[in-house]
């Protein structure tokens, strides 16, 4: 871990060394006799025995011991009835700072709980321990409370242990979970926008004209919408002032910390060098977002928008969900990447990340799929799908969709301005779509007319259908009547 750039009058600049993103198979909960029928064991959910979490507690208790450490103490969740103080101990300075932005600093006089979290990216196991496989770790303890962190300088495994640990719990009081963004429209209300990286939800969700309520983790319990965190941790790779102003603007904010950028021999930040990685971060506090909502709760979602970034280039630029598409597609958590965002990855790779978060819903994901089904039935909440990825081709042959085509898709759809006698089905996924953006009726939404091979449109489309119906039916759903009625296959 090294500080590249440390100004007064200039976000904090860090490189967080060998790690530059999550580790997912160094991730492990304790399984105790509270939890092993709760979470979903397997390869989301790696499990590691209470003696071994003791052990490891005990060594980097004592290592932290031995250094100067820094600590932060704040809270999670808007709602004080639900909310759990937090308490990080690191070996780093900067993660505290990291740690104000991100969380939630709420004069609340009381907290269901506290989470503890140890943090220490320079401490590697030198034994091999019976269940961890790396001299790296993220251990959770879901019981205790107690988040292990070690050996990896990536800060954001903090943002996403805490997230992991609430989502055990939240759902046993009625509350949905949602690795999503949220903002909201004193004339629209609420709007959710469910993605993974790279599909555009922090994008989308800040847009000056709308107050922002988060930008990644949200709970929709029986009143209403409220954020987890007071602090957004965008993607910053190609960021412009003139495409994003909000997240520029917050990104040069001196609290802000940026992750992993190169400087030029003047200092300055070139976001579309990704030499160190793809994953370049800023973290900001909303405190740096000028319009923001600040209220304990907002209204329940009018609109749910779910986000892919189609790299085959063969799905709608927009689509009109039922409820029984909305969770299908929440399961599936479809998204594709492409080359050079990860090594060996040559040409677009479909993803499939169950509740568009997978690694943070260590429940089972009906559980969450249920849940999800309950609220938009009961809040007449209205389903889109938006592809933000590519059109007259997949990447490397067509080109991606303009954002600014999307944002005026988006607008549309908040809007309920597209009208019901435009909307064709499509010849190759169960989806309804406008046919035309403009009234005048000049920018087609079809992805067939894009393409100048119709052949190769018509395989590609095939071959994404059945790459959603081998991942639904690996997730033996095909039983569950309300999701098989949604499929997007034929």
């Amino acid at each position: 871990m090294q500080i590249l750039q440390n100004y007064s009058s200039a976000p904090l600049i860090v490189y967080t060394g060998k790690f530059t993103g999550r580790s997912p198979k160094d991730r492990y909960f304790v399984k105790t006799a509270d939890n092993e029928n709760a979470i979903e064991w397997g390869l989301r959910n790696r499990p590691v025995s209470e003696s071994a979490f003791d052990d490891i507690y005990k060594k980097l208790n004592a290592y932290l011991a031995q250094k100067t450490n820094f600590d932060f103490k704040g809270n999670v969740i808007s709602d004080q009835q639900f909310a759990f103080s937090i308490t990080l101990t690191t070996e780093e300075k900067w993660y505290t700072q990291f740690a104000k932005n991100i969380f939630r600093n709420d004069n609340f006089s009381s907290f269901r709980g506290e989470i503890q979290i140890l943090h220490a990216p320079s401490f590697l196991l030198s034994e091999k321990s019976e269940d961890i496989d790396n001299s790296n770790f993220v251990l959770i303890h879901p019981e205790k409370k107690i988040i292990l962190i070690g050996g990896t300088g990536y800060a954001g495994e903090i943002k996403k242990s805490v997230f992991s640990l609430l989502n055990i719990d939240l759902i046993n009081h009625g509350i949905l979970s949602m690795h999503c963004s949220a903002n909201f429209d004193s004339n629209r209300g609420t709007a959710l926008y469910f993605g993974l990286s790279g599909t555009g939800k922090t994008t989308l969700s800040s847009n000056s004209t709308k107050k922002l309520i988060g930008d990644d983790e949200h709970g929709w319990s029986p009143s209403g919408i409220f954020n987890v965190e007071g602090g957004c941790y965008a993607k910053v790779v190609g960021l412009e002032e003139k495409k994003e102003p909000v997240i520029y603007k917050a990104t040069h904010a001196p609290s802000s910390i940026i992750e992993n950028v190169v400087l030029d021999s003047k200092g300055n930040i070139n976001f579309n060098d990704t030499s160190i990685t793809e994953n370049t971060r800023s973290c900001y506090s909303l405190d740096e977002v000028d319009n923001v909502y600040a209220k304990e709760y907002a209204p329940h979602p009018t609109n749910i928008i779910m986000l892919t970034c189609d790299a085959f280039g063969v799905l709608p630029p927009v689509s009109k969900l039922s409820v029984g598409q909305a969770v299908f597609h929440f399961v599936s958590g479809y998204t594709a990447k492409i080359p050079g965002t990860e090594t060996n990855i040559k040409v677009p790779l479909a993803t499939f990340s169950p509740c568009f978060g997978g690694p943070f819903m260590p429940r089972f994901i009906l559980d969450y799929a249920n849940l999800l089904e309950k609220r938009i039935i009961e809040h007449q909440s209205q389903c889109w799908l938006i592809n933000t990825g590519w059109w007259g081709g997949p990447y490397g042959e067509g080109k991606r969709i303009d954002l600014s085509i999307t944002r005026e898709i988006l607008n549309k759809c908040i809007t309920d301005s597209f009208t019901s006698d435009t909307f064709v089905q499509s010849e190759f996924f169960n989806l309804s779509f406008p046919r035309f953006l403009d009234d005048e009726k000049t920018i087609s939404l079809d992805p067939a007319d894009k393409w100048e091979n119709k052949e190769n449109y018509k395989k590609t489309a095939v071959h994404l259908s059945d790459l959603f119906r081998k991942n639904f039916y690996k997730l033996n759903m095909e039983n569950n009547s309300s999701i098989n009625k949604g499929c997007i296959f034929y």
